[in-house]
């Protein structure tokens, strides 16, 4: 097992979702690296948490980039989110998108997360918009003026959102982003998801379903 880097900072865990073609894989990469996953084939390997350390915090970073595209291919995605959320307490969830191309994929992907997690977790997920140039980075807020889609999504996740360049390799911007992580998580009481909230969601909504 790989083991943690000795860090001053409360550890974190953080699962990364989103659109494939927001990101750059290198080994620059601080939060992803240079490993892209492969979800392609029906024999989906254990998901298991990469190692990362940024600003001296010891960060697990679950890439699941493009896996809800690839579960819609097969009957059942409970095994691999059951597996995640028992073996693991998340912090956050990170949704990544391409800064000003919100696509049909991008809106499915949040759609994705709640159904496979339930609605509640949309309290724990944060936007990231990644740019390749920096007047990109600087017009996001009238992009989202412009776009009523957007600020849409972005209110569903209470307005939660970050900006990085799409190779993830700035020290500043992965530091900021952990530490508007480590809001998140004091905002939610320093609550993690867990299995087990997810397993009272689920019963609840049965219950819900069943009392209709």
């Amino acid at each position: 097992m790989e083991k943690p880097p000795e860090c001053h900072e409360p550890p974190l865990t953080v699962v990364v979702f989103g659109n494939s073609a927001s990101v750059q894989y290198e080994p620059e990469n601080l939060l992803l690296g240079k490993e892209k996953p492969c979800f392609k084939t029906a024999e989906i390997s254990r998901i298991v948490p990469s190692q990362r350390e940024i600003s001296e915090r010891h960060i697990s970073v679950i890439n699941i980039i493009a896996l809800h595209e690839a579960l819609q291919n097969f009957p059942s995605t409970g095994h691999y989110i059951g597996q995640l959320v028992n073996e693991n307490e998340i912090h956050a969830f990170i949704c990544v998108l391409r800064l000003g191309q919100l696509t049909d994929a991008d809106k499915m992907g949040l759609e994705w997360l709640q159904k496979a997690f339930g609605d509640k977790v949309l309290q724990f997920v944060m936007i990231l918009f990644t740019y390749e140039s920096e007047e990109e980075c600087n017009t996001i807020k009238d992009d989202l003026k412009k776009n009523p889609v957007l600020e849409q999504l972005l209110e569903k996740c209470g307005g939660r959102y970050h900006t990085c360049n799409k190779k993830m390799n700035k020290q500043s911007e992965m530091s900021e982003l952990m530490d508007k992580v480590m809001h998140l998580f004091n905002e939610n009481k320093q609550q993690c998801y867990t299995g087990q909230r997810r397993e009272r969601q689920c019963l609840q909504k049965s219950e819900n379903e069943s009392g209709e």
